[in-house]
């Protein structure tokens, strides 16, 4: 692995803590498909977890362990509160990614990029509406003009 900032790296491994926190109170309200897409991002959330704690052995530091409870910014006590709860977890994941990526090179950039893009789309599943990436173009819209 190339020297990257461990510090980038320990804030990408302690989101994902708390993001597998997060989607135990999230499947708790959800039944059905939603219910197995959260136990599927739980699963994801785990193995990116475990490699990211690897990445960080990798470059002789000792990984951030996870805090023994997180607070959740409101009561999830309905299957649509918890869906903006993931909505939200995924968000903060692009954004502890995007670090990553911006500081990585080789493979990790590819895979904090990979897990970047796979945050936004399961926040737009979750019925979040992930940020435009700057100069992504939408089909049928037109780029503004630059000045």
């Amino acid at each position: 692995m190339s020297t990257i900032p461990v510090d980038v790296l320990q804030r990408a491994l302690s989101a994902e803590h708390a993001a597998i926190y997060a989607y135990g109170v999230i499947a708790a309200q959800l039944a059905g498909q939603p219910r197995r897409d959260a136990s599927a991002a739980l699963d994801q959330h785990r193995a990116r977890r475990d490699r990211l704690r690897e990445y960080v052995i990798e470059g002789g530091a000792k990984p951030a362990e996870p805090d023994a409870a997180y607070q959740v910014p409101s009561p999830v006590l309905t299957p649509v509160a918890a869906q903006a709860l993931a909505a939200n977890v995924e968000r903060l994941m692009a954004l502890a990614y995007g670090d990553l990526v911006a500081a990585a090179n080789d493979d990790l950039r590819g895979f904090a990029a990979h897990a970047l893009a796979d945050a936004a789309v399961r926040e737009t599943g979750w019925g979040g509406q992930a940020p435009q990436f700057p100069g992504l173009v939408r089909p049928g819209v037109s780029p503004s003009p630059t000045p």
